[in-house]
């Protein structure tokens, strides 16, 4: 009885097909976007014609975005990005995930009343300032939430409040910038003039308006033979003690670190991750000391030269982190960060 010659070529071939459908099933649910479970979220403060509205994805396994604002403007691809409308209306925006999740929802932008009073944002400052005098400035703006403040002295943002207080230490010419709400499009900047430190002069003494204790002829020597001051004899026998040398107080100027946000610290850290930065371009923030304890994702604990270590050549998507600063120089000494590795297309803690 004869046995029929298998053809492996034909089974090579099945079994390639059936490799490349599993991996494409793989591919698939990785990729699969849950059209109805899709998480997309609309902000604005009160959704007025000629205010910017914010649009933010958050789904999962998102890749690719395409916004239709619903009013004839351009698409936008960015999974976060901002809109201006410039009429009121009820508008559909949709959003289409991966080139087929199709999601839509609809807004109602309201007529912007302008009062008569309402002015640009502006920084108010006082027409005399004098180095080394503390400095009241201002910042007006009815859309502000955030403040990012440089006085024209120091590298970096020296003030993240509303009303700062500062001290100018040099006369000249100083650049004042504010930045809003973190919108480096529209820095608001003004140029201010430091006047020197008054110096007062002391009055001399007015020799001619002087009232002497005793009429000058009681200083003057009475008339006589010359004779020797016993006093000087005295002093003959007094000892002399040597001198000491002066030591002046010293007084050390404690050197502060530049004030960094948590946002821009998060920034830089990407930057790690991508390989643009390293360790040594924090060293302004950590005062030279890259010991500064790190807990990460609330179990670890390391220093900040072994997180840079971690991070470096990562896909990482940073949850959330928070600055231990110290008060006296600013100096970071420590931060918490939690944050996650992409490892085989999937979103793990490291």
């Amino acid at each position: 009885m004869k046995t029929k010659n298998i053809d492996f070529k034909v089974i090579f071939l099945f079994a390639t097909f059936f490799l490349i459908g599993i991996i494409w099933i793989i591919i698939q649910l990785f990729n699969s976007v849950e059209c109805e479970n899709a998480k997309y979220y609309v902000f604005a403060d009160n959704f007025q014609n000629q205010e910017s509205i914010e649009f933010y994805d958050k789904t999962p396994n998102a890749k690719s975005w395409e916004w239709d604002f619903g009013d004839g403007s351009i698409p936008d691809s960015r999974r976060h990005t901002f809109h201006v409308y410039k009429k009121p209306g009820d508008y559909y925006v949709t959003l289409t995930l991966n080139g087929s999740c199709v999601n839509s929802k609809r807004i109602t932008i309201k007529n912007k009343i302008v009062s008569i009073d309402e002015s640009s944002s502006q920084i108010i400052t006082p027409k005399i300032i004098t180095a080394g005098q503390p400095t009241y400035i201002r910042a007006e703006s009815d859309v502000a939430k955030t403040w990012e403040w440089t006085f024209g002295e120091n590298r970096g943002i020296d003030e993240t409040v509303a009303d700062p207080v500062y001290t100018f230490e040099t006369a000249g010419e100083k650049t004042i910038t504010l930045i809003i709400n973190g919108d480096f499009s529209n820095i608001i900047k003004k140029v201010v003039y430091v006047h020197p430190k008054i110096i007062k002069k002391t009055n001399p003494l007015d020799v001619a308006t002087y009232v002497y204790e005793k009429k000058d002829a009681a200083f003057y020597l009475p008339r006589g033979t010359v004779k020797k001051d016993p006093l000087e004899e005295m002093l003959q026998y007094v000892p002399v003690a040597p001198k000491s040398k002066v030591k002046k107080d010293s007084i050390i100027a404690v050197k502060k670190a530049p004030k960094i946000s948590e946002d821009q610290f998060e920034i830089l850290l990407n930057k790690v991750a991508e390989g643009s930065k390293v360790k040594d371009d924090f060293a302004e923030y950590l005062c030279d000391d890259f010991e500064i304890p790190v807990v990460k994702n609330d179990t670890d604990l390391l220093t900040f030269a072994q997180l840079c270590a971690q991070l470096k050549g990562q896909k990482i998507k940073i949850e959330s982190i928070r600055l231990n600063k110290d008060k006296q120089n600013n100096c970071i000494k420590g931060l918490s960060i939690s944050y996650k590795v992409k490892k085989y297309l999937i979103w793990v803690k490291n």
